[in-house]
């Protein structure tokens, strides 16, 4: 059970990091390339990792 919420506690505080770059990029006005397709591919990326079997 513990560990079922330390994961839960990575996937949360790894997507809000991520929606916080993105937001960051479009308020700062970066390309849209980068805005909505290269830093939510990232983000999924990253969650989808923490998520694989073995990830400490």
């Amino acid at each position: 059970m513990k560990v079922q919420r330390i994961q839960c506690t990575k996937n949360i505080s790894t997507a809000l990091l991520w929606a916080a770059a993105i937001l960051a990029s479009a308020l700062l006005g970066s390309s849209e390339v980068l805005t909505l397709m290269i830093l939510p591919a990232l983000a999924a990326v990253s969650v989808l990792q923490l998520n694989k079997p073995g990830t400490p």
